[in-house]
Formats: C-alpha cells, structure tokens, sequence
C-alpha cells in the first residue's frame, strides 16, 4: 500500500485501522511494520504514531548511490554466468513491461519490472542480493511519488534502457551492461529529483558513476 500510494508520504501509521484494512491482528500488523521500519519504508517516532517518511531528497541520493555500486557490482557477475534460459526470461519481463506501459496497468509494469532488476543480480552472493533488494524497496518508495507525472514517456524510455541492458547481457559483456545499469538507475533517480526538489544535486549519485565508469 506504500509503494502503491494508498498510503501516502508522510501518514501516520494506525495499528489498529491498519489491521482492519487488511483482515489481521495486531501482532503480524507490529511485525510488519518494523520489517518496513528495516526497509526504510516507515519511520519510528518516540511516543507517537509511526508514519511514512516524507520524501528526503538526501536519502535518495544516498539509496540510488547504493544502487549504482552494488547493482554494477552484481550484475558484472551474474552476466557471464547467465543461461539461455535465463536470457529468454529477461526478454519475458521486458515484453510484459511493454504490454503494462501500452495499457498503462502500473500494477503489472511494477511486477515485471522488478522481477527484471531482480534477474540482473542474481548470480551475486546472497547477502549482497538481500541489500540490493532493500534498496529497490526504498527506491520504489521515492519513484512511486513521481511515476505519475513520467508516463507514458517515461516507460518507453525505460523500456530502451532495459533493452540496451537486455542485450549487453546477451552478448556477454558484463562490463557495459554493468555501465548501462549505473546510467539507467541514474536517469530514474534524477527523474524523481526532477519532479520532487528540482534543486538538489545528487552528489553522491554523481560520485558513484564515475566509480563505476558511467
């Protein structure tokens, strides 16, 4: 419900009504929200309501920061490992992302996207996996309160940015897939900067690109 909207940036956080949204008690409602609390998707408060951060434009830097090096990291690994069959479930996630942007269904768009990022990593190390996708938790959060304003043109640039990832992959160069990645996640992170604090500069982001050669 957060990184859908349906609880928007900044609410306070009911146990109770939250329990009664989703049919459950109160006990894996606490659970939940101090998995969330981990994430970085709902933030604790000293005697008062827990709530949902509002949008910080240091945290994404920071978040997209991390993005950039892990990811190129990951995905420098996993591509030359990659099977075929591996390859044709990429190409899968991409063409359902493509029928998602022409319908414009964000909830099936979200879907596939996420399985493809999540594909692009997973030949790396387990804990390495379990930060990553800590990280695209968060970056959802932040690309959620923006999405909106970006499509359809933002979807069909991302659709030629996960094509030119697809076919690094594809022809086996780690090195450039793990470029190509490093400059989209940048691109999505500096487009929500663009709609949320036009002013910010993404300091860190910057740094991490010339890291990894992007």
């Amino acid at each position: 419900m957060i990184l859908a909207g349906e609880i928007p940036p900044g609410a306070e956080l009911s146990q109770v009504e939250l329990g009664r949204m989703v049919g459950v008690s109160a006990t894996p409602v606490r659970e939940a929200l101090r998995q969330l609390e981990v994430e970085g998707l709902v933030e604790s408060r000293r005697n008062r309501r827990p709530r949902v951060p509002a949008f910080d434009a240091g945290d994404l830097d920071a978040v997209y920061c991390a993005r950039v090096l892990l990811e190129a990291l990951a995905i420098s690994v996993t591509v030359p490992a990659m099977s075929s069959s591996e390859l044709l479930d990429l190409r899968a996630d991409l063409d359902a992302m493509r029928a998602a942007g022409s319908s414009e269904d964000l909830t099936a768009w979200d879907i596939a996207h996420t399985s493809f990022h999540t594909r692009l990593i997973f030949g790396c190390e387990p804990a390495l996996r379990r930060q990553i996708r800590m990280m695209m938790s968060r970056a959802d959060h932040y690309r959620r309160m923006s999405v909106l304003s970006e499509r359809p043109f933002g979807w069909r640039l991302g659709e030629s940015e996960h094509e030119a990832i697809l076919c690094a992959c594809e022809a086996r160069d780690p090195q450039l897939a793990a470029v190509l990645l490093a400059r989209h996640l940048a691109r999505s992170a500096r487009a929500v900067l663009a709609n949320l604090a036009a002013d910010r500069d993404p300091v860190s982001l910057n740094a991490a690109l010339l890291m990894v050669g992007a």
